[in-house]
C-alpha cells in the first residue's frame, strides 16, 4: 500500500536536498510526488541551507570532486562529477544550486551548466574565445521542473552573455585598456576592479556593467563618488567579492616595497544604496601571521561572511562580520580537506543554494 502522498511530501520537507533526489529513484509513485510542481514551490520556500564549495581534481585518478561545507553542521561533504564528460575539469562558477565546469570538449574550449543534485547538465553554445574570468551565473527565481538562467562571460575585449532560452552568445564590446578583475554580480550587475596600469604607484577603479533580461545595456562604466578619494589605491592586491547588498574590498594595508610585507588585512565595505565606504574590520595578527604575503591566498563570501583559504597553509579561515547584533568573528574551519597532497583546488570558492532543478 502506498504511503499517502501528504505524508510522504511532510517527511521529505523535512530531509536533505540529495534525500530527495534519491527518495525519486524509489519507485514512479514517489517519483511523481517529488517532482510535483507544488512541492517543489514547498521545498524552495523551506530550503535554508547554503553550503560553501570547493572543487578539487586529482590528477592522479582523474577524479573530480566538489567539497561542500556546511556552517549549521559544521561537516564537510565530497559530491562525485563523474556524471560529467570527463573533459569538463575546471569549475569557474557556481550560483543557486547551478555550476558552471569548462574544458576542452572535442578539443573545443566548452562550458557546460549543471545541477551536482539532480545530476543532469547541459553543454552551452560554443563560444569562440576563451574567457578572461570565470562566468557569473544569474539564476530567476522560477521554481519548477526547469531551471531558467543566464551566463555572463568576461572576454579580453567584450562580455559575452547567454541564457538557457538563447541558442547563441551575444557580444557587447568594452573599451577599457585592461581587463576588471576580481569581476563578481550583486543585483544583476557585474562589477569589477581595473588596474589603471600606472608606473608609479598603485591606481585602481571601480567598473560595472548592468545586465538585464535580455542584454547588457551598459558596459564597465565607472562607479565612483567624490568623496571617495583614493581609498582603492590603499590597499594592496585588492580583491572584490559580493557579500548581502553590498560589495566588500579585501587587500593588504601598509604595504612595504623594502620588505614586500603589509601590517595586515583589511576589509572594506561599500554600502550600494549610498555609496559609501566604511571599514568592516582587520584580520587580528594571530590569524595575519598565516597569510602575510602569501601569493596562493584566495578570498570569496558567503552568507555575508568572507572566507580565505591557501595551499600553503592548508588552512580555512572563516571571518564572521559584525551584523548589529554581535562582533567581528575570526575561526578557523576544522577538517578543511587542503591538506590531501594529491589534490589540486582551483583559486575560488563558491556558495551553493542546493536545489532540485532539472538541466535540459
Amino acid at each position: 500500500m502506498d504511503m499517502p502522498k501528504d505524508i510522504i511530501e511532510a517527511i521529505f520537507l523535512h530531509l536533505s536536498t540529495f534525500d530527495i533526489a534519491r527518495g525519486r529513484t524509489v519507485c514512479k509513485f514517489w517519483d511523481g510526488v517529488l517532482r510535483n510542481r507544488e512541492f517543489l514551490i514547498k521545498h524552495a520556500e523551506s530550503n535554508t541551507e547554503d553550503w560553501l564549495a570547493l572543487f578539487s581534481h586529482s590528477p592522479v585518478d582523474e577524479k573530480r570532486k566538489l567539497l561542500l561545507y556546511n556552517d549549521a553542521s559544521c561537516l564537510w561533504h565530497a559530491i562525485s562529477l563523474d556524471f560529467l564528460p570527463s573533459e569538463f575539469t575546471d569549475v569557474i562558477a557556481a550560483d543557486g544550486g547551478l555550476v558552471c565546469i569548462a574544458g576542452q570538449f572535442h578539443r573545443v574550449y566548452s562550458i557546460c551548466v549543471c545541477n551536482i543534485v539532480t545530476r543532469t547538465y547541459k553543454i552551452l553554445p560554443h563560444i569562440d574565445e576563451v574567457p578572461y574570468a570565470g562566468a557569473m551565473i544569474v539564476k530567476k527565481q522560477k521554481v519548477d521542473a526547469e531551471c531558467s538562467y543566464e551566463i555572463a562571460v568576461l572576454l579580453v575585449n567584450a562580455v559575452a552573455f547567454t541564457s538557457s532560452s538563447r541558442s547563441t552568445w551575444v557580444k557587447y564590446s568594452t573599451m577599457l585598456s585592461s581587463m576588471p578583475q576580481s569581476p563578481v554580480m550583486c543585483n544583476r550587475v557585474l562589477y569589477g576592479l581595473q588596474n589603471m596600469l600606472s608606473p608609479w604607484k598603485s591606481n585602481w577603479r571601480l567598473v560595472y556593467a548592468k545586465l538585464d533580461d535580455t542584454s547588457c545595456k551598459e558596459v564597465w562604466s565607472e562607479l565612483y563618488h567624490p568623496t571617495w578619494g583614493g581609498i582603492i589605491d590603499i590597499l594592496h592586491q585588492p580583491c572584490l567579492v559580493e557579500s548581502i547588498g553590498c560589495l566588500l574590498l579585501v587587500g593588504g594595508l601598509g604595504h612595504s616595497l623594502t620588505t614586500n610585507s603589509c601590517i595586515t588585512l583589511i576589509i572594506l565595505k561599500l554600502d550600494l544604496g549610498t555609496l559609501e565606504w566604511s571599514e568592516a574590520t582587520r584580520m587580528p595578527q594571530e590569524f595575519y601571521k598565516h597569510f602575510d604575503c602569501n601569493e596562493d591566498l584566495s578570498i570569496f563570501s558567503h552568507n555575508g561572511n568572507v572566507s580565505l583559504f591557501s595551499k600553503a597553509i592548508c588552512g580555512h579561515l572563516v571571518c564572521k562580520l559584525a551584523d548589529g547584533q554581535s562582533g567581528t568573528l575570526w575561526q578557523w574551519v576544522e577538517g578543511c580537506p587542503l591538506s590531501s597532497y594529491e589534490t589540486t583546488f582551483l583559486s575560488k570558492g563558491f556558495l551553493l543554494k542546493l536545489g532540485l532543478d532539472r538541466i535540459s
